[in-house]
């Protein structure tokens, strides 16, 4: 039977709709999602890290294992940029649109919900002055969200801008939504090291955004971002910008050519005809309660028992070993699934194994998991 699960509907924990694509995770939400988990995250005060990782991020994630795990690492992983949703469609990952970060802004602050109930905001970074233009525009007009305060930290480490002082003076404006604009790999950087110590619920590093409120930048028109041509205009507003589109564009031809062909081209081929129709996925313990034999297909629309599992593996709060050589086949969302559970056993210290993954695989999953037997 089927998940009753959708686009747009967004969910938590190992019930997201995640998948995995070259390393990275990405969550199947629609704009109208991602509203819904901001304006949730802030009314029930649940500490929420959306990154919004575009072409920038993946080509950056390549190389930066500890940037890629801070998008692993956030609760909501949206697709910020074309780029990320054509590679979607060759892997078959259903991410239709892209969700940008900016467009997130602008639709919460449109959203009725948050016009009865602001949502408070804080412009973390950005260029001499930039914050602070962006907070008296921003309170400047009637709004679904309002700002509380801003702070431009300098050009220090992130260490220099966790400093105890630095924290205290963030928290003390009472902000529902932390803006972050301090570079990409920077930014990420400073939220993973501070998130927990921060009050706001929702943080995101979302460095356009600030120069847009600012009025420094101007967003494209709705035209040219329903062609596409978004990335056009955003040169022609930051010349600087060029070169930087021009390597991410190289790099992007270079991974479609070395690795997202053959990888998308083996999960297609290797799909069973009639998912639809397999039984669910069989899981056996046999022995040692800690290591957990998978057999069969495992898809989205079978995943039920899967995400059961995953739970009790966390309630346990141990290392656990999983054998997947009898698994037929397993699609971007299990992937994105084991992602997941790797990385909140190694919150608690504790480890997973993967055993008997297959050479099909994406070569970048069986890196992640061979390290973890190697180690």
């Amino acid at each position: 039977m089927a998940e009753n699960s959708q686009i747009g509907k967004p969910a938590v924990g190992f019930d997201r709709d995640i998948h995995y694509l070259l390393g990275l995770t990405f969550d199947a939400v629609d704009m109208d999602g991602a509203v819904r988990v901001v304006i949730d995250a802030v009314r029930e005060k649940r500490k929420t890290f959306i990154s919004t990782p575009n072409l920038n991020f993946l080509i950056a994630s390549q190389k930066n294992e500890t940037f890629r795990n801070s998008v692993i690492n956030s609760d909501l992983s949206i697709a910020d940029g074309m780029p990320i949703v054509f590679l979607c469609k060759m892997f078959g990952i259903p991410i239709k649109v892209r969700v940008a970060g900016s467009s997130l802004i602008e639709t919460l602050g449109d959203n009725e919900e948050c016009k009865n109930n602001p949502i408070k905001v804080f412009f973390f970074g950005g260029q001499d002055g930039m914050a602070a233009k962006a907070h008296a525009n921003l309170n400047s007009s009637l709004n679904g969200l309002t700002s509380v305060g801003f702070l431009n930290p300098g050009f220090g480490s992130v260490e220099d801008m966790s400093e105890d002082s630095i924290i205290e003076e963030v928290n003390k404006a009472g902000a529902d939504f932390i803006i972050v604009s301090l570079g990409a790999v920077k930014g990420q950087a400073w939220i993973e090291r501070n998130r927990k110590n921060l009050n706001a619920p929702v943080i995101s590093h979302l460095g356009a955004v600030v120069n847009f409120m600012a009025g420094s930048v101007k967003r494209a028109p709705e035209w040219v971002q329903t062609m596409h041509l978004e990335w056009l205009w955003r040169i022609k507003e930051e010349p600087s910008l060029f070169s930087r589109y021009f390597k991410d564009g190289v790099s992007l031809i270079h991974l479609i050519i070395t690795q997202a062909v053959r990888q998308s081209m083996n999960l297609r081929s290797n799909k069973p005809n009639n998912v639809k129709h397999l039984v669910k996925p069989k899981i056996v313990i046999a022995g040692d309660p800690n290591v957990i034999f998978l057999e069969g297909v495992i898809i989205k629309d079978n995943l039920q028992e899967i995400r059961k599992l995953f739970k009790n593996i966390m309630l346990k709060k141990t290392s656990v070993t999983i054998d997947v050589s009898k698994v037929d086949y397993m699609d971007t969302v299990f992937m994105g699934l084991l992602t997941l559970l790797k990385r909140d056993l190694a919150q608690i210290k504790c480890g997973l194994t993967i055993c008997g993954l297959q050479k099909n695989l994406p070569q970048s999953l069986l890196n992640e998991f061979q390290k973890e037997v190697a180690g």
